[in-house]
This record gives structure tokens, sequence and C-alpha cells, in this order.
């Protein structure tokens, strides 16, 4: 397991029980709130929650929708959290790449303030791409900071932080990204204290 990823894995074990209470879960809850208002969902659509914590957006999406809700993540206190609070949805302990679904067999893809702990973001994408069935569609919401805090950020804190971020990116980087797999149409907004995406194979 990379070293960022193993120290994700470590502080999000910690602070599992008491999640939704601790400042980023409270941080978390703008933009779980913004994607489950924005998303498209259709009766029986599969959904796959990646880093999907104690499953707190799958629940806001599966209010919408009768949906095969599925959710994996890295730390197995959140699986575990997860698993008591849904018993009706599926969780397991799992990476965000490779992921381990085979070829066109997802409607949905969501990571929730997660993108910017993933090690090999293009591998995750690239992913995301196979295992999406056509006209599947990628949301993601990560945190919007101001240019001059990005970059310090990104330089200074990250590189020695212990919590397993790696980097917060620009609108045009999340962009590239996405195009650069092959995706046929990338949508990015700012909104309060996020960034959104929307990204359609």
């Amino acid at each position: 397991m990379n070293k960022k990823t193993e120290q994700s894995r470590i502080a999000y074990n910690k602070i599992a029980s008491e999640y939704d209470a601790s400042r980023e879960g409270q941080y978390t809850r703008f933009h779980i709130m913004e994607l489950s208002n924005t998303i498209d969902l259709h009766e029986g659509n599969v959904v796959l929650d990646v880093a999907c914590g104690n499953g707190t957006l799958l629940r806001e999406l599966s209010k919408k929708a009768k949906i095969q809700a599925n959710g994996i993540d890295i730390s197995e206190n959140m699986i575990c959290s997860a698993k008591m609070r849904y018993p009706n949805m599926s969780f397991e302990v799992k990476p965000c790449y490779p992921l381990e679904w085979s070829n066109e067999s997802i409607d949905i893809i969501t990571v929730c303030c997660a993108f910017h702990h993933f090690d090999n973001p293009q591998g995750f994408v690239n992913e995301c791409k196979r295992v999406l069935k056509k006209n599947g569609t990628v949301y993601i919401a990560d945190p919007n900071f101001g240019a001059v805090v990005r970059f310090i950020a990104n330089k200074f804190w990250f590189p020695f932080s212990k919590s397993g971020d790696v980097r917060i990116y620009r609108k045009k980087e999340l962009k590239e990204i996405f195009y650069n797999c092959g995706f046929k149409t990338v949508q990015v907004y700012r909104k309060g204290e996020g960034v959104f995406l929307k990204a359609e194979k």
C-alpha cells in the first residue's frame, strides 16, 4: 500500500466512530448534500461510492431512487460503521485503484472529499472509464481552495502531512485528467467550499 494511502487508512480509522461530529465530517456534509441534489438517478442504477466513509452519501442517494448501492473504502472502521448503519447496502474494504469490478458494470461512480487523497488519480479515472457502462457518469466533490492556499497546501503542507492528502486540483487539471482518459463530456464548477465535477463516458 502506498505511503499516502496507508496514512489515509490510519487517519480515518481513528475518527470513524465520531466522524459525523468531527470537523471533517461537518465539512464534508456540504459536499454530500450538493452531490445528492445534483446526481441524476434512475430506478435500478448500480452506484459505486469510492472512499464511501460511513455511507452517508449512499443513504442520501437511496432516498431519491431505488438503487443498487455499493461502497468501498480503505478504512476498516469506516466500513464497519457503514455496515452497521445501512445493512441493506453493500460495503467492502477495498482500494480505489484498481477497481475490482468488471467492465461496463456500473452506472454511476461517486467520490466525495477523497479525490485529493488518491495517489494515482489518472489510474483511478482510467478504471472509472473501464467499469462504467455506456453513458455512465462520474461525480466528484473535492475541497475548493483559492490559488494561494492551494499552492501552499500542495507545496508545503501535504508533503509533510500524515493525514494522507496528496494534491488539491485546479478546475483545469481535473478536466484534463478526465479528458485524457477519453471521457466525452466533463463539467466542473465551484460552489461554496467545494469543487464539483461531472464526467460522462
